[in-house]
């Protein structure tokens, strides 16, 4: 393609998206809003823009009050608000008590069928609760990352590597000693809310940030997809 014609196709994509029809929004509670632009996922919602001169606002929604073909549409479930979470690289003040412990199934068990969610099994070691960031290096950024990301969208239990690892429900072992575990900690198995059946190791694989997210993002199209084909 010779430079004119380059620049015919640029003229031709910049009228199109000019052009393109902005997008109505109908959230769960009944609330319309017509033509909204400058879309963008916030940590506290859906942002937008909507109407002209002296009647244009800024407008954010919940998550929670948003359909399902939004959140889908503009990438602002649950776990892409815990992504973005931890990449502001905030210290997380990691303690024991952020998630139940394995003495405590029942009531985590019971947690994860009232919210209709699944649950996370974070192996850990004792000295993994120490202030640390999710973009750090090592085993405490290590476990930040998984908290960022997780802690909203599962029921997360931890489970002491020194131990309890051998305590924990078949379904939970699967993952533990699983293909995907890599020798490392914290790793983490996801399991039904009854623990009756295992849906996918998410290891940590000794990765840097970048290699986490990657392996976060692979094992999240997993959870996904399991959630889609059984609806809760």
């Amino acid at each position: 393609m010779d430079m004119r014609a380059k620049y015919i196709a640029f003229l031709a994509l910049l009228l199109s998206a000019s052009t393109a029809p902005a997008d109505d929004l109908t959230t769960l509670d009944g609330q319309n809003y017509q033509d909204i632009r400058d879309v963008s996922v916030k940590p506290n919602g859906l942002h937008f823009v909507v109407g002209d001169d002296a009647t244009m606002r800024g407008v954010t929604v919940a998550l929670t009050n948003l359909p399902p073909d939004i959140k889908e549409k503009y990438h602002c479930d649950g776990y892409s608000l815990g992504m973005m979470a931890a990449r502001e690289d905030q210290i997380v003040d990691l303690k024991k008590s952020m998630a139940f412990s394995l003495d405590q199934l029942p009531a985590a068990e019971k947690e994860a069928r009232d919210q209709k969610k699944l649950l996370g099994f974070i192996l850990v070691w004792n000295q993994f609760f120490t202030p640390a960031r999710p973009m750090g290096l090592g085993s405490t950024g290590a476990l930040a990352h998984f908290y960022d990301v997780f802690h909203d969208n599962l029921v997360l239990v931890f489970v002491s590597h020194e131990t309890e690892r051998e305590k924990v429900p078949d379904s939970v072992k699967a993952g533990f000693n699983g293909p995907d575990e890599g020798g490392y900690s914290p790793s983490m198995a996801v399991v039904t809310a009854d623990c009756s059946k295992f849906i996918c190791e998410v290891p940590y694989s000794a990765k840097d940030f970048a290699g986490r997210e990657q392996i976060f993002h692979e094992k999240i199209a997993v959870i996904k997809k399991f959630l889609a084909d059984n609806p809760q």
